[in-house]
């Protein structure tokens, strides 16, 4: 009982024009935290330029494509830090690698593909509200981790994890369940998810001589793609 008193001091916006989507969050969600909705993307904008920064929201649930734009073009226009710094979710019908990708670029802490059950929505939820996850754009010198004497920057908190799981490992290796269990725990994640973390970790390795290798069965090794002479 205590938990659900806490999460009733916590506010959420909530970005969708599915009237049947809107419902179940409506049913799921109303009687645990403070929730506001919005149909329209420039609604959403308006309210948040005319609110101060103590009435932002603890967190933004957004369907990623509302009739009058994409959520995520706004975040990547907009310049005010206090917006970038609330964290959010993505609950969209898109089921596609590439838009996974761009939303977990951009900032998102989790990605469901609708339908969704409403347990699944709620962990995320509270995973999120309980600072499980960080918000984006937080720059700051702890965000680097050292490998092998270089230091990773720019890694976000799910990155950072992922590397260090790697180097925690004696031979650099890790396996699926490995990065379920100790990057997400008891949350249900979409099955593209760790994919797409491990994809942008590639990428941002691959300028210092490392990569990400499957070996196959659900298992990635750290290795060095430099060539000693």
């Amino acid at each position: 009982m205590s938990d659900l008193m806490n999460a009733k001091d916590k506010s959420l916006w909530l970005l969708e024009d599915d009237k049947g989507c809107q419902f179940v969050y409506e049913q799921t969600l109303d009687h645990r935290y403070k929730t506001k909705y919005f149909e329209r993307l420039d609604d959403f904008v308006a309210t948040l330029e005319s609110a101060e920064s103590s009435q932002f929201p603890d967190m933004i649930v957004a369907d990623l494509m509302l009739g009058d734009g994409n959520f995520l073009n706004f975040l990547t226009n907009s310049k005010d830090s206090n917006i970038l710094n609330i964290p959010f979710i993505i609950v969209s019908s898109i089921d596609d690698i590439d838009a996974l990708r761009f939303c977990f670029k951009e900032g998102a802490l989790d990605y469901l593909t609708k339908p969704f059950k409403k347990n699944e929505l709620l962990v995320k939820i509270e995973n999120v509200l309980s600072g499980a996850s960080r918000p984006r754009s937080i720059e700051s010198g702890h965000k680097s981790v050292s490998l092998d004497g270089n230091d990773i920057e720019n890694l976000t908190a799910k990155q950072k994890q992922l590397l260090s799981l790697f180097l925690d490992s004696h031979d650099r290796s890790i396996t699926r369940n490995d990065i379920l269990e100790k990057v997400w725990g008891s949350t249900n994640v979409h099955p593209k998810t760790v994919d797409v973390h491990l994809y942008n970790l590639r990428r941002k390795l691959h300028s210092f001589g490392y990569m990400i290798r499957s070996e196959g069965g659900g298992r990635w090794a750290l290795l060095s793609d430099r060539v000693d002479s």
